[in-house]
């Protein structure tokens, strides 16, 4: 998301409201018009507090996921995006920090065993990664291909499909989900990865089960509990034993402290631009 500045904050709520609903009512209502109206579409309300140049902020929820939206004082327009001052701090970053109630990694990790997953690697790994991906996710991809040697060198990773880029993604993870061997279709799907449009290798399946459809949903749910956006979404413990979790393909240079291994070679010019 770009930043924009106190004096030039954009107005996204057009992208998530009715234009009626940037009018604020003239009879009291409990929360201005543009949140009454997005409440109504399964979005709650966290907790609010006063904000900078008179606006209101507001930690909503969906799907297990909190984000910072503000109003304007006249309570008729609902503002996404980052807040910058005049110096260029991040005054979203500051509200969230202190605001948006942090999720209880260690009880969320109990439920990653119970996840649908695809185990990569030996059972008896030196340790153990979960990664949410998306079977059509060119940077789960480029995981894919980073975390090759740390498997060899005794890393165990769980991928966890989500479907969230495209419409095949559900088609795709069903289809892995459900071969004879699940560890071979993904390493069939991530080995015939077409880079030019960013689709999965694998051939997406007809029609999903109703109970892969859960699972995938389940899946995508938990990813949402851990407060990561976007796919791949690494969770492990750190040598200390804390839960960390981190969404994006990290430098290269991470991968160490993630899989608690020392640092690998990475041969695979196609994983250039993360060292």
């Amino acid at each position: 998301m770009h930043p924009v500045r106190v004096a030039s904050l954009v107005v996204l709520a057009a992208a998530l409201l009715p234009q009626s609903a940037l009018i604020s009512a003239t009879e009291p209502v409990p929360y201005p018009k543009p949140l009454q109206t997005i409440t109504a579409r399964g979005v709650s309300v966290v907790r609010t507090f006063p904000a900078e140049s008179g606006l209101t902020g507001w930690v909503i929820k969906r799907d297990n996921r909190q984000m910072i939206v503000y109003t304007t004082s006249d309570k008729q327009h609902l503002l996404v995006g980052e807040l910058l001052d005049d110096s260029g701090h991040d005054l979203t970053a500051r509200y969230a920090s202190m605001y948006v109630m942090k999720p209880d990694v260690d009880s969320l990790y109990n439920q990653l065993e119970k996840a649908n997953y695809i185990s990569d690697g030996a059972a008896s790994a030196k340790s153990t990664v979960y990664v949410f991906m998306d079977p059509n996710c060119v940077f789960c991809h480029f995981a894919w291909l980073a975390l090759r040697p740390y498997v060899k060198a005794g890393v165990q990773v769980r991928w966890i499909p989500v479907n969230v880029v495209k419409p095949s993604s559900a088609l795709r993870a069903a289809a892995i989900l459900t071969a004879q061997s699940p560890f071979k279709a993904l390493e069939y799907n991530e080995g015939h990865f077409a880079l030019s449009s960013e689709d999965g290798g694998i051939s997406p399946a007809i029609k999903v089960d109703p109970a892969i459809m859960s699972s995938l949903t389940a899946n995508r749910s938990l990813m949402d509990a851990f407060g990561v956006n976007g796919t791949p979404a690494f969770v492990w413990k750190s040598a200390d034993g804390r839960v960390q979790a981190k969404a994006g393909m990290p430098p290269l240079s991470e991968l160490p402290a993630i899989t608690s291994l020392p640092e690998q070679p990475e041969p695979d010019h196609e994983l250039d631009r993360f060292r």
